[in-house]
This record gives structure tokens, sequence and C-alpha cells, in this order.
């Protein structure tokens, strides 16, 4: 498709955007009025438009991304934010879904299906476009559990406990899986029959105020069980990630280095080298590297917006995101992938337009390039592949 293309259904989705939403109200939101007590019922709808520059029967077509049904309330000391996922091929799914207690403003303990405080997390990326930690469990990544956070001026401390891992039919994030608990199984992944169990997480992060803008740099860590449901053995899982976040004015940078390692005890003829993954069935099963290394340098620079055209149109982000998988196994090629582009704040309206470009990465290709994250020998493997992605969003 022509640049002309691109730029024609932009400016017509803008423009009638801009006049579809002068015409809404706000979601949902009733509270007292003191504020201590308030229910909100939002959400938003999603939907895309891509061009992959590989044999893809996505091209030119209008897809639906998601819905999301997000319901906030608040009760004095006590809180409630969950958000549940409508999916294509009638999958659904629970992003999050925590109750809250504050006793003061320091402290902050939540339960129910909870984030994992890792890095940088929920979302350590600018894009639409997930990057290659969203693959591998290191992003927008939730399990059942309980966690407590200390906050103050100069630091954060987080403390996780997560028993097990949210069930492989509801799970929005992919995380390591047991082959009979998925929904979307290959035949040469049936053998692999790891789950995480008992996993802990801490998150300790420095933070600094300068008048140029926030600084805050952090050290993560993660350790879990890893059963075999065919040798009822116990393996282990670790990762340990370094993070910096750095805002100068207009500016923001995101830095993270990460290693982890899936010590798996299989049966006899199993391969050691890869663990399973998957979300909710949505696509299918993976395999990833069960040691590796993930590096990522995102950089955004955002710009306010005052127009008489488009006066929903508040700021523009411009950004660049980076990441690069190095597995453990040195005749397995690395796996890198950026994306480059723009997001249009036009609330109640968001748009990002997203050019990705990667190799070995399974997003990009497909099934023929299914062994990205491991062995890197499908058809597809150590070519460079490209898409467009526009994701136009509406929120209520």
């Amino acid at each position: 498709m022509s640049k002309k293309s691109y730029l024609s259904i932009f400016i017509g989705c803008l423009m009638s955007m801009n006049a579809f939403a002068e015409t809404q109200g706000t979601p949902f939101k009733w509270q007292t009025e003191d504020g201590s007590k308030s229910l909100e019922v939002g959400g938003f709808i999603r939907a895309n438009y891509r061009d992959e520059r590989w044999d893809s029967d996505n091209n030119g077509k209008v897809l639906f991304d998601n819905a999301r049904l997000n319901v906030k309330g608040k009760y004095d000391q006590f809180y409630l934010d969950t958000s549940y996922a409508f999916q294509d091929d009638h999958k659904r799914s629970i992003e999050h879904a925590f109750v809250g207690y504050k006793p003061n403003e320091n402290n902050d303990i939540q339960a129910g299906i909870i984030y994992k405080p890792f890095a940088i997390y929920p979302f350590p990326e600018h894009a639409w476009t997930f990057q290659i930690p969203f693959f591998l469990g290191f992003a927008d990544s939730v399990a059942p559990g309980v966690s407590w956070k200390n906050s103050s001026d100069d630091y954060d401390l987080t403390l996780a406990y997560m028993p097990i891992m949210s069930n492989g039919s509801v799970r929005y994030a992919p995380e390591a899986g047991s082959a009979d608990d998925l929904d979307y199984v290959l035949p040469n992944q049936k053998q692999y029959l790891n789950e995480k169990r008992n996993q802990v997480n801490v998150r300790v992060a420095k933070k600094l105020n300068y008048d140029f803008g926030k600084q805050e740099f952090g050290l993560s860590g993660a350790y879990s069980q890893l059963r075999n449901k065919a040798t009822d053995d116990d393996g282990s899982y670790y990762a340990l990630g370094l993070h910096a976040l750095n805002n100068y004015g207009k500016w923001d940078f995101q830095i993270s280095a990460i290693h982890y390692k899936y010590d798996a005890k299989n049966p006899t003829g199993v391969d050691d080298d890869k663990i399973l993954m998957q979300s909710n069935g949505l696509t299918p099963a993976y395999f990833v590297a069960s040691e590796g290394a993930i590096g990522i340098f995102n950089i955004g620079y955002t710009q306010p917006v005052t127009s008489k055209y488009f006066p929903n149109l508040k700021s523009v982000k411009f950004y660049n995101d980076y990441s690069i998988l190095m597995k453990d196994r040195s005749d397995w090629a690395d796996s890198q992938m950026d994306t480059f582009g723009v997001q249009f704040n036009a609330m109640p309206f968001l748009i990002w337009v997203d050019g990705s470009v990667g190799k070995n990465v399974n997003v990009l290709g497909g099934a023929k390039n299914s062994t990205g994250y491991t062995s890197a020998n499908s058809d597809y493997s150590n070519d460079w592949k490209f898409r467009w992605n526009i994701n136009i969003g509406y929120n209520f």
C-alpha cells in the first residue's frame, strides 16, 4: 500500500473520530461527595489495520483487536480494580482482577489476579505492538496471589507471592505452562508438562526527582518451583532484572536487562533447552529458550497539542522500542525486534501507528518463524520481517 493510502486512512479516521468524540459523555461513574466511596465502569474497543510484508492473510484488512470491560471501585481504604478482555475467536481473558487495601499513604496490599512486580512493569514499551519481553512473560504478566508495596519519596519496595499461575484458558499474557492445560498445542509440544508454582517476586526501586524530570533505578528478582507432571519432580525458575526509567522534559527512556533460567526436570528424551509458553490459546503454544538474557532500550518524546481543528487531540507521542533475546545456547541465533511509531491521544480515542521490524521473532512471520525464540531454523529464520499496524481504540 502506498504512503498516500496510509495517510488518507489516518486523516479520515482522525476527522471522523474527532466529530464523534465531541458528542460522547464520560464513562459511568458514581462517588460520594467526599470521594471516599466510588464505582466506575469503563473499558475500550480496539481494531487493527495491518500490512505484513510476508505471505499473510491479514494484509489490507481491518481486524478486531479486543474489547475490554473495566470496573473500579473504592470503599474508604479498600478498592477494586478489574479488567476483563473479549478477544477474537470467542476467547476471553482476565487481564487483571484484584482487591486492594491502603492502610496509609505508604503501604498498599493487593490480593487476586495481580501484576507480577518485576523490572519495568506492567508495560515495558510505548508502542501498541508488544515487544520480545511480553512473549517471554515479562510484560502485562499476572497471576493469582498477594502483594505488598511500601512506597516513599525515595524508594519503592514490592513483594509478591503467587502459589499458582493463571489458568491457561484465561491468560491474557503468555506464561510457561503444561501442555495438557493449554488450548492450542501442537503434537511435538505435548510432552512438555512443566508449570510454575509458589513464585516469589521482589522489586526494589530508588526514585529521584529533579527539576528536569523523575528518575528511577531498580533491581528485581523472581523465583519459583517448576513442577513437571510427568516425572512428578520439581525443577526451578529464576529471573534477575535491572531497570532504569529516566525522564528529561518531554523525553523518556526505558532501559532494562534481564537474565532468566528454567531448570526443568523433564523425562528422558524431552529437550531441556526449551520451555513451552502460551496465553489463552488465541495463538498456538510456542517454545522459548530455557535460558537467556533480554535487553530493552525504549525512547519516547511527547508533544502536547492544542488545535482548534482537533480539540480532542491533546498530545502526540513519538517512540522507538527495541528489544533483544540472547539465548544461552551459542548455536541459537539472537532474536531482535524494533518498533517505531507515533501515538495520538485524542480521548476518548487512542491511535497507534507502528512500524515493526525484527528477525527470529514469532509474531513477525507467523508459522514460518515459529522457532524464532529457540533454534531459529524455520523458513523465515534470520530474515528481517516488517509490518505496519494501525491500532484505533475507543475508550468509554
